[in-house]
């Protein structure tokens, strides 16, 4: 009987026009990591006094973002994300932990690194963080 634990490879990772679904697959993609980074206030009051106070806080904002490699060979989508990144032009992104899961649906801007090592091959690192300049984002859909 199959465990039902999902690996990696079974990730999914699209792009496309900014306001809609993205839904061009990467393919041509690794290493897909989705981030939720909430940012916090602090909420400590003194209390009786009696004792220390415990430490409180509360959720004030939560920072997404998608990071992804890509080998450098022919393909469309690369370029049109190396293009994007190099002129800030958000575009769709979509992701799912697998075929049938679920992900992040939203527009984002995107940077990226190109690595060349001396023995390997050529990548593009790309970081992509949330815009609603066009639609609202949806964090897990």
């Amino acid at each position: 009987m199959p465990s039902g634990v999902k690996m990696g490879f079974e990730g999914e990772i699209y792009y496309g026009v900014a306001g809609s679904t993205a839904g061009t697959k990467l393919t041509n993609s690794r290493d897909i990591t989705y981030n939720s980074d909430p940012t916090k206030g602090e909420t400590t009051v003194r209390g009786d006094g009696s004792a220390p106070p415990i430490e409180t806080e509360r959720v004030v904002s939560v920072k997404f973002s998608i990071e992804w490699l890509m080998l450098r060979r022919t393909d469309a989508s690369l370029e049109a994300l190396i293009a994007a990144a190099v002129v800030g032009t958000p575009v769709a992104i979509r992701t799912k932990d697998f075929a049938a899961g679920k992900g992040f649906d939203g527009d984002m801007t995107l940077s990226m690194k190109h690595g060349a090592p001396y023995k390997g091959e050529q990548t593009y690192a790309f970081t992509a963080t949330v815009t609603d300049e066009l639609r609202t984002p949806q964090p897990y859909v």
